[in-house]
């Protein structure tokens, strides 16, 4: 079984890294082999094969990336560290240049961004296992960086962010060992999903632009907004975005007070039609009936969980549009069987919307705040989107993708991963 097939977009881009102060440095080049990936096995070791060049430019790793047709793996850049000079003997400083699925990006300072919601794990991308992959080929891509890289790791789940280091550190050993046990309990199983601490929130959060998209009022999606006013701020010069979709950098929806005292009046019509005299009546009687609804989703989990184990299959990890399915079904049969059965009444949001102008603008705004003022380049933000085997890929989100990289003059890639679980047999 093969983990990755990577799928090029409509317009990919391949250009050089615009050229560096000329230093004598050993030029490093080593090749990635496909390596076949399930369960744990153990896998040959990669070696770096180093030559003497002379008038480089920067060291420039290549990153042999698999064909159209063909499958790989996630880039390494080797063993050896090129130059990890540890902790001890100081630090191989210098930028250098790193080209990843076909990606190239350069500098110093680098940001790994990793998306870690319940959609990820799904039965359809291949659940656990390839959350798994995915942390220990970041992990080892981590851990062979050289010294004087500054780096830092990003997690995100909807609304919520945690930062492994405040800022970017040195890619020391210490520091990179320190990295690989904080990644570890990440999304290991089904009762360790997401954000543990939310620990970090970007200044800019105090806009009214941030209050509306991702306060109290947030939309499922306005997340990564979030995440990109958080990329900013760490002022990395490279940034590669693990997500399995990007919105684009276009109009944005949010809603507004009047939208929410409209979606309020009509959630009260909609409990006085149901026959309750008031909100808190409704309320209690619904919150006295919830339990017997958790019983029985409990029950369903528990009695498929079972059946997965006897299988050998993984645990399954819900996602947010999967529980809120599971539910609906289960309410449905209640109320044909109870005749005690309370309704699920629900808001009807509605929304206003923010112009791509806008959303532009305040980005722009930024750009200036946490580069341009400091004469900084502005940075890369390159994105590596996860599907599972069987999963479609449209060009609607194809073309949302390539909208929000190329507002950070990036690149993206759309990898396959392994094949879905099969949990119909289950149902």
């Amino acid at each position: 079984m093969t983990l990755y097939e990577a799928i090029r977009p409509s317009n990919p881009t391949f250009e050089e890294p615009p050229p560096l102060e000329k230093i004598e440095r050993v030029k490093l080049e080593y090749k990635v082999r496909m390596q076949e990936k399930q369960a744990k096995s153990a896998r040959p070791k990669q070696r770096l094969q180093v030559k003497s060049v002379q008038n480089i430019q920067m060291p420039d790793v290549s990153i042999q990336v698999p064909t159209m047709g063909s499958t790989g793996n996630i880039g390494r850049f080797g063993e050896d560290n090129f130059g990890d000079l540890g902790d001890d003997n100081g630090l191989d400083v210098g930028a250098i240049s790193v080209e990843l699925f076909d990606i190239k990006a350069k500098g110093e300072k680098f940001l790994f961004v990793i998306d870690v919601e319940r959609d990820l794990m799904q039965d359809s991308k291949g659940g656990l296992l390839t959350y798994n992959v995915i942390k220990e080929d970041l992990t080892e891509l981590i851990m062979d960086l050289p010294s004087g890289v500054l780096f830092n790791v990003m997690l995100f789940d909807e609304g919520k962010l945690e930062l492994w280091r405040p800022s970017l550190v040195a890619a020391t050993k210490s520091n990179k060992e320190s990295f690989a046990e904080w990644l570890k309990p990440v999304n290991s199983s089904p009762t360790q999903i997401g954000v543990r601490n939310r620990n970090y929130t970007p200044k800019s959060w105090n806009s009214q632009f941030a209050k509306d998209l991702l306060g109290s009022r947030w939309r499922t999606g306005n997340e990564v907004y979030l995440v990109a006013m958080g990329i900013l701020e760490q002022k990395p010069d490279a940034v590669y975005l693990f997500s399995d979709y990007l919105p684009p950098m276009a109009d944005a929806s949010y809603r507004s007070e009047e939208d929410i005292e409209e979606a309020e009046k009509n959630y009260i019509d909609k409990i006085e039609d149901a026959g309750f005299d008031s909100v808190e009546e409704y309320r209690a009687q619904r919150d006295a009936y919830a339990p017997k609804i958790r019983k029985r989703v409990e029950a369903f989990k528990a009695k498929e969980a079972a059946e997965r184990k006897a299988k050998g299959i993984p645990p399954r990890i819900y996602s947010r549009g999967e529980n809120w399915s599971l539910h609906s079904n289960i309410e449905k049969k209640l109320k044909e069987e109870d005749d005690d059965y309370v309704p699920h009444i629900t808001k009807n949001w509605i929304y206003s919307t923010y112009s791509e102008r806008e959303v532009k603008q305040f980005f722009e705004q930024l750009m200036r705040l946490e580069y341009d003022q400091n004469s900084d380049e502005r940075p890369v933000l390159n994105a590596i989107i996860f599907k599972g085997e069987d999963e479609d890929w449209s060009k609607e989100q194809d073309d949302a993708v390539d909208d929000f990289v190329d507002y950070f003059q990036g690149d993206y890639r759309v990898l396959k991963g392994l094949g879905a679980i099969d949990s119909e047999k289950f149902q």
